[in-house]
């Protein structure tokens, strides 16, 4: 029929048909290139390709010519399927040759060696003049889809591995429908159910909003109703009743999706679970006002401490400065700690070298303070300690260092002295003061002190030999009668 039209046409007709089959091939050969597609047509009684088009070819890797040559019998064909899709391949084909149709996902080897994913759709004919059995399919190369599904995927599991590490759950809600476009899983994990059961349940703003906690509810609604008439954007933080009971806080940030300037479609917000760090807050709240307290209390304690000290403590009066200071002091006594006072030694000694001048380091330990304890208690102990800081702190000078390094032992530091009478007198004078009745909760005690002294240079030349030289010294004096002093023995 076509043929008799084609003898009836004009030569100008002619050519019109011919470049109208032209321009039909060109497109179809333009479809096939962009949608990855190619066709076939195969003989099932020999078992190979007949034709194919250009874009099959493609696929495969190779020209026409080399295709059909290269799958002119079926081992051939299978030969170019991957090895682990080969016997569901001949399954499927199996089922396909009696009767029915062919659609299959499956794995070639191009000629280049490269892997691609194939997705064939085929279906089988006749010829009724001829008998032969042909089948005629399509194939389209998946690759791409299926690295895209596959990242997808990935992305989709990674982001519900993010959303359970961060406690954190996002949303997209209509607010024309006042229903839930999706919740993603974290969000009902959040409110303790799974999406199915909270999207049954949130049928209504009124629904939604229903778990929010009696105290914060006026105040969230008041945000919701702001945000679905302006489109206002908001970060509020409130606690809900989850399914089972558990009060938990959340903190919800939300951004609107306008149709028009005037009306706002979609809510767009993330959830996210606080209650570890708000209760993280309270506990440092509570933390920061008990140690504020203690600061407070201990800047009474030691207001009669050198001003240095005090001022450091007005100013500060934080956690940070707080901890700073009794890292550096004596908690009981306010005197500075074994830490500081070899600071303080290495200062004294650096001055010391500069101005030629000695400095002398004095071990003070108290005689029988042990009887003291054992008697009175250790609080009482602990206030017999404090007057004897004291007493020591008055009979040096400002520029000077007493400092409690261990239970009942001190460590004087005298800096830039210029004589050892000088020492001599502060360590008498040191010993006499101790030596006083303390009177305290009308009950009065008597402790005495045994005094070593280590100069420098003569006795070391670094912090740790000066105060061991002077412990020696001390000790000297336990053993020979306490409550005196001596220095110590140069080596």
């Amino acid at each position: 029929m076509e043929s008799r039209n084609l003898h009836r046409m004009t030569k100008s007709q002619l050519v019109d048909e011919l470049e109208r089959q032209r321009n039909r091939e060109t497109l179809l050969q333009a479809i096939e290139r962009i949608g990855q597609i190619g066709y076939y047509e195969g003989n099932y009684e020999s078992d190979r390709i007949e034709s194919c088009s250009v874009e099959y070819a493609r696929i495969y890797g190779m020209s026409v010519e080399e295709v059909i040559a290269s799958q002119d019998s079926w081992e051939k064909i299978l030969l170019q399927i991957h090895p682990d899709d080969r016997e569901y391949y001949e399954k499927v084909d199996k089922a396909y040759r009696k009767g029915g149709s062919l659609d299959i996902e499956y794995r070639i080897i191009r000629k280049d060696g490269a892997i691609r994913n194939i997705r064939e759709i085929g279906v089988r004919a006749i010829d009724d003049s001829s008998g032969i059995r042909s089948a005629f399919g399509i194939v389209q190369d998946i690759t791409d889809h299926k690295k895209h599904a596959i990242d997808l995927e990935n992305r989709n599991v990674l982001a519900q591995q993010a959303e359970s590490i961060t406690d954190i759950g996002h949303f997209i809600y209509d607010l024309i429908t006042e229903t839930y476009v999706y919740i993603s899983p974290g969000f009902a994990r959040i409110h303790g159910v799974s999406c199915e059961e909270y999207l049954t349940r949130a049928r209504s703003q009124e629904d939604d909003i229903a778990d929010i906690h009696a105290d914060d509810y006026a105040r969230v609604a008041e945000i919701y109703e702001q945000h679905s008439r302006n489109g206002t954007e908001f970060s509020i933080d409130y606690r809900i009743h989850r399914a089972d009971g558990e009060i938990r806080w959340i903190r919800e940030q939300c951004i609107a999706h306008r149709l028009s300037n005037v009306i706002s479609q979609q809510s767009i917000g993330v959830l996210q679970d606080i209650t570890e760090q708000k209760n993280t807050e309270a506990k440092l709240l509570e933390t920061k006002e008990s140690l504020e307290a203690m600061v407070k209390q201990r800047t009474q304690e030691l207001e009669s401490t050198v001003g240095l000290l005090r001022e450091e403590v007005k100013e500060r009066q934080k956690m940070a400065a707080e901890l700073e200071f009794l890292a550096n002091h004596d908690a009981l006594t306010g005197l500075p700690s074994l830490r500081l006072c070899k600071d303080r030694l290495a200062q004294s000694l650096a001055e010391s070298r500069r101005n030629k001048q000695i400095s002398a380091v004095m071990f003070v330990d108290l005689d029988r303070f042990k009887e003291v304890n054992d008697k009175h208690g250790h609080e009482y102990g602990d206030a017999v300690l404090k007057v004897v800081a004291n007493r020591i702190r008055a009979e040096i000078r400002e520029t000077d260092t007493v400092a409690r390094i261990g239970g009942d032992e001190f460590v004087v530091i005298l800096s830039s002295v210029p004589g050892l009478k000088i020492i001599e007198r502060v360590a008498t004078l040191v010993i006499d003061q101790i030596a006083q009745p303390i009177r305290i909760d009308q009950q009065e005690v008597k402790v005495s002190a045994s005094v070593g002294i280590a100069i420098y240079p003569e006795n070391g030349n670094t912090p740790e030999d000066l105060i061991r030289q002077a412990d020696r010294a001390m000790y000297r004096v336990k053993d020979s009668g306490k409550n005196s002093f001596a220095y110590a023995v140069p080596e």
